[in-house]
């Protein structure tokens, strides 16, 4: 007979698999488990907050349609598609975070674009971290998450949680090779060039403070601190087009 950790890593993966897919039936493109105990090893800014063992990362694609208009910068489209995905983002983690909570679990919803540190472009918990622990793509040489499946093209919604889920294997490093195609065009000079790997802090890939200054002025223009350039430059959000 199977012993009790058996059956409790059977039940705990049936439980993943379940909430996996609540999440894409209910209109996700992509999802992963991350594990966040791996962050004890590494000084992380910001911290986990206490009490978590796992990231829920959730992604869905953006239209390729309006991302191939974006040239000099932001369109009006873009932002009300950068809108209206959140929203969608949002309400997904809603929905996710009470069946977690009806099984009996802690949970921390991180909305998509929530930022507490304007400056830093932060918010209370990266969700390109999470999306690397969940095995979802790595980060760019833009400090964007590049997805496997999608490139650059996906808006993240987080859910922190104590469930024992089942995590993904984490990305470690780069795929980005000597591409500087983002790097290039980046209309802030934001970016260093350098290739991230994990643990490599953001700092020596990608200056925050430049990307904000110029996210403002494009506020200005279409209501959003957004850009869009390096989104639909990279080649690996081309490729995986449809």
């Amino acid at each position: 007979m199977p012993d009790s950790n058996q059956i409790s890593k059977v039940e705990n993966q049936i439980f993943t698999n379940e909430i996996k897919k609540f999440i894409l039936s209910n209109g996700a493109s992509i999802v992963g488990i991350g594990d966040l105990t791996v962050l004890n090893d590494y000084k992380h800014d910001p911290e986990v907050p206490r009490g978590f063992s796992r990231a829920i990362s959730m992604g869905i694609r953006l239209s390729d349609e309006i991302i191939n208009k974006i040239t000099k910068g932001p369109t009006k489209a873009y932002a009300e598609l950068y809108r209206k995905t959140n929203d969608k983002l949002n309400k997904i983690a809603t929905q996710t975070e009470k069946q977690l909570e009806k099984n009996g679990f802690k949970t921390m919803r991180i909305p998509a674009s929530q930022r507490v540190n304007h400056q830093k472009l932060y918010g209370k918990f990266p969700h390109k971290t999470a999306a690397i622990l969940s095995g979802l793509g790595w980060i760019g040489k833009s400090a964007l998450l590049i997805s496997f499946e999608h490139g650059p093209r996906v808006r993240f919604a987080t859910i922190l949680t104590n469930a024992p889920l089942i995590a993904d294997k984490a990305q470690e490093t780069s795929n980005c090779g000597s591409c500087k195609i983002c790097v290039e065009a980046c209309p802030a000079e934001a970016m260093t060039g350098e290739l991230w790997f994990f643990g490599n802090p953001r700092s020596k890939i990608f200056n925050a403070h430049a990307c904000h200054k110029h996210l403002k002025i494009q506020e200005q223009r279409v209501g959003e601190t957004i850009c869009g350039i390096c989104i639909a430059v990279c080649p690996f959000g081309k490729k995986k087009q449809k």
